[in-house]
Order: structure tokens, then C-alpha cells, then sequence
């Protein structure tokens, strides 16, 4: 039975050729099985597998944002967080499409929500049978205060504080988007995140797992290690540029860094191609115009790079 709406929620989930392994179904039909009512909104990067007729046509209770090229994940994500500020949301679940929550998950987020924190449930693979291994490698170990069963976090009631945590299933109150803003539109796809977790630390919000919620993402079974580490050096580069809390210096530092990581410990792994650091720095120079000018924007409080016109919806 759903509860009484407290809360206006939406549930901001970018598409890309989602019909793969029913990853879209798993998704949107969680959110209908969802104690707590949520209204999806989706925003298509261009799908050429049927993802865009399939939402709309099976799931009338979405908003449906199609998108004539691939935004990329952070600048979609900005398109439905446009909407949801524009429709007077109390708060925003950001969802990947390969992830899905339980019934309980956002009745339990949002018993703990304190209006200004962002909250995630524990990360399980794609059939919740272990943890996430991005979670358990990122957050779980590094927290040192979170159980490390699955069973063990289901029993612990309440929340913990936590560092970083990735970004397939966070609840957003929606004073965080009016006072931070959207993701960086200079990370085309992954690293969004871990940026937007630097200007939570520099502007002091905090994270909190709450153990006793939960949702599955799939993308350890059918995730690909190439898709992520493609461009790899670049956005650890640029992360390291845009990070609001780091100096001229300690960012020159990590490019050194990088730097030795490329030619004394890949090379002779033959893990590296000889010059692709020059290019990836020349990419970087290239941009140090729009990362001045990015970091200028993000010491502020401000609803930034969240787009002042929202894309037609039909």
C-alpha cells in the first residue's frame, strides 16, 4: 500500500540503448513498487535500440525527455534536474538505468534526511547477492563504521557518515541543487561525481549511508572495464584541475604524478601508449580557460550549469 505523500520526489534516471538485460524495466517497475511515491523523469541520450519507444509507451507515468544528441550523463542529468526544480520537488533520487531500488528504499532515506545531507542506501551487485565492488572498494572499507555483511547493514538502523559514494542512487534534497548546482558539463561521462563530491566537501555537505535501505546495480555482470578506462588519464587530470579545494599547486603535483605513473610504472607493463600523455595534457591546456572560469562558478552557491530552458518534453 503507498504511503501518505509527504514528499514530492522525482527520480532522474539518463538513458542510453537501455533495453539491454531489461535494465530499464528493472528500474522504472521498481520505482512503481516503491512505497513512497516517485515520479520518473527520463532523459534519452539518443537510443537507438528501442529504449525510445519502449518508456514511453509502456510507462505513461514518466516524463519523458528525449535528447537529439548524447548530452553525455552529467549535462542529461542537469535536463531532469531542470524539470524537477521547475516542478517544485522536495528532493531528486538520482538512479542510474542499470540500478533499482528496494520498496522500503526511499521510506527509509527519507526517515533520515535532514534537508541539507545526500543519502544513499548500500550498493549490491545486480542480483544483491554481494556488495557493489565500486562500493565495497570506495566507500564501505574506507567508512570503517559500516558492517560488512549484507545482513549486518540490514539490522543497522539509522545512518552513517560516510566519504564518497557513487552516484547511481542518490537522494538529493533539492536545497543541494539551488545551493551547488548541476554536474560539470566538462566531464562528458564518469568523474561527474567524484567532482561533485569535491564541491560538496568545499561548501560542507555531508553523506550518509543508511544501512538499512538498499538497491542493486547490474553493472558488475555486463559493465565494461574498457568503456571506463577509456580517457581514464584524461579525467583524472581534469578532476584533479577542477577540484575547488586543491591548489595551483597540488594539482600541478598530480599531473607530475601522472606523469611517472605513465612512463615508470605503465610502460614497461606495456599498459601505456607512449605519448598520449602530451595529448591528454594538450587536451587539458586547451581547456584551462573553461576550468578557471569553472572553478570561479562552483566557489559559489548557485543552481550552476543546471540549464535555464528546459528540452521539450513530449
Amino acid at each position: 500500500m503507498m504511503e501518505r505523500k509527504q514528499h514530492r520526489i522525482f527520480a532522474v534516471i539518463v538513458t542510453w540503448n537501455a533495453m539491454r538485460h531489461s535494465w530499464i524495466d528493472r528500474c522504472l517497475r521498481s520505482l512503481r513498487s516503491s512505497t513512497v511515491a516517485v515520479t520518473p523523469i527520463v532523459i534519452d541520450n539518443g537510443s537507438t535500440d528501442g529504449t525510445r519507444q519502449h518508456v514511453p509507451a509502456e510507462y505513461p507515468e514518466a516524463v519523458w525527455l528525449p535528447q537529439d544528441t548524447n548530452l553525455g550523463f552529467g549535462r542529461a542529468n542537469n535536463v531532469g534536474f531542470r524539470y524537477a526544480l521547475e516542478h517544485e520537488a522536495d528532493h531528486v533520487l538520482l538512479l542510474n538505468q542499470d540500478a533499482m531500488i528496494m520498496p522500503d528504499t526511499l521510506s527509509l532515506l527519507l526517515k533520515q534526511s535532514d534537508g541539507e545531507s545526500l543519502l544513499s542506501p548500500i550498493h549490491l551487485n545486480g542480483n544483491g547477492t554481494a556488495f557493489d565492488i565500486n562500493f565495497e572498494r570506495n566507500t564501505l572499507m574506507p567508512a570503517n563504521r559500516l558492517p560488512r555483511t549484507i545482513d549486518g547493514c540490514r539490522a543497522t538502523p539509522g545512518r552513517v557518515e560516510t566519504g564518497e559514494v557513487c552516484a547511481a542512487c542518490w537522494l538529493m534534497p533539492i536545497s543541494m541543487l539551488k545551493e551547488i548546482g548541476g554536474f560539470n558539463p566538462l566531464f562528458f561521462q564518469y568523474s561527474e561525481d567524484n567532482n561533485y563530491y569535491d564541491r560538496m566537501l568545499f561548501h560542507k555537505k555531508k553523506t550518509f549511508i543508511i544501512p538499512a535501505a538498499e538497491m542493486w546495480h547490474d553493472r558488475k555482470t555486463y559493465g565494461s572495464e574498457d568503456v571506463y578506462d577509456h580517457r581514464l588519464l584524461r579525467r583524472t587530470m581534469l578532476l584533479a584541475a577542477c577540484d575547488i579545494n586543491a591548489s595551483f599547486l597540488t594539482v600541478a603535483k598530480e599531473i607530475a604524478w601522472q606523469l611517472k605513473v605513465c612512463y615508470v610504472m605503465k610502460l614497461p607493463r606495456r599498459e601505456y601508449v607512449v605519448g598520449t600523455f602530451s595529448a591528454e595534457l594538450a587536451w587539458l591546456l586547451s581547456r584551462a580557460g573553461r576550468i578557471m572560469k569553472s572553478r570561479r562558478k562552483e566557489k559559489t552557491i548557485g543552481m550552476h550549469w543546471i540549464p535555464t530552458n528546459q528540452a521539450r518534453e513530449t
